[in-house]
């Protein structure tokens, strides 16, 4: 019975997986000539979209009762295709790719594309060897991967109360925000505490905080991926400065 069980959690992490890989098929469509940036939206947004299949695979198989070894290792090969490989993919496609190329072989746009997966693979496999689960020693790749994501969801996005918003990063300016997420996974930045502050504030904060997020997704769309994102790391940088202040 319990092996029947562990299939569903599985399902969640497969998806997750699944979301990652389809993501990855989306940026490789957009085509900067012919300016299809809806393939680069969708493959941001599949991203988050990942990240909810992640976050009820675990909470599935705790409730369930079926948390195991191969689970955990599944869940980090899923996460490293959302969360590294996508993201990665993805900065290429809609941003890195305009660096210029030496030997028409490799450009410098697919070496600086290739940080941010090897930090989020060397992010999770430290979260399973040294950490144990039990806490957030650097920003979680789910977390960076969203927020990479979230940029190119929000390249044409409309909005309720604004009509076509559209947000271009310069080239720097992006690949700075790219290379300091990549670096905040292998930090010692501790985010552990945001979850638990939270929590012990009380069933009614648990309730009102997936509610406000529900509703900014709804009225913001991707906008409210990419503010909530930002805000929880911004947050965590904050908090960790003035702990270390203390």
């Amino acid at each position: 019975m319990g092996k029947k069980k562990s299939v569903i959690p599985a399902i969640f992490t497969m998806a997750n997986m699944v979301m990652g890989f389809i993501s990855i098929l989306f940026s490789s469509k957009y085509d900067p000539l012919l300016g299809n940036v809806d393939y680069l939206i969708i493959a941001g947004v599949l991203i988050f979209v990942a990240s909810i299949f992640d976050m009820f695979d675990g909470a599935i198989a705790r409730a369930l009762k079926v948390e195991s070894e191969l689970g955990m290792q599944l869940d980090s090969l899923a996460d490293a295709v959302a969360y590294g490989v996508a993201p990665g993919v993805l900065a290429y496609h809609s941003y890195l790719y305009k660096y210029p190329e030496y030997f028409n072989i490799i450009g410098l746009g697919i070496m600086i594309a290739a940080v941010f997966p090897i930090c989020a693979v060397y992010r999770l496999a430290r979260f399973n060897c040294e950490e144990s689960g039990q806490s957030f020693t650097g920003l979680p790749s789910p977390a960076a991967g969203v927020l990479i994501g979230s940029i190119s969801a929000v390249l044409v996005s409309d909005q309720l109360f604004f009509g076509e918003v559209t947000l271009v990063f310069p080239l720097y300016v992006y690949t700075a925000i790219y290379l300091f997420a990549a670096y905040l996974m292998v930090s010692e930045v501790d985010y552990n505490k945001l979850f638990s502050d939270l929590w012990k504030k009380g069933i009614p904060a648990r309730i009102i905080t997936p509610l406000i997020i529900i509703s900014l997704l709804i009225f913001f769309k991707a906008w409210a991926i990419f503010v909530v994102v930002s805000a929880y790391i911004i947050w965590g940088l904050i908090k960790n400065f003035v702990d270390r202040l203390r």
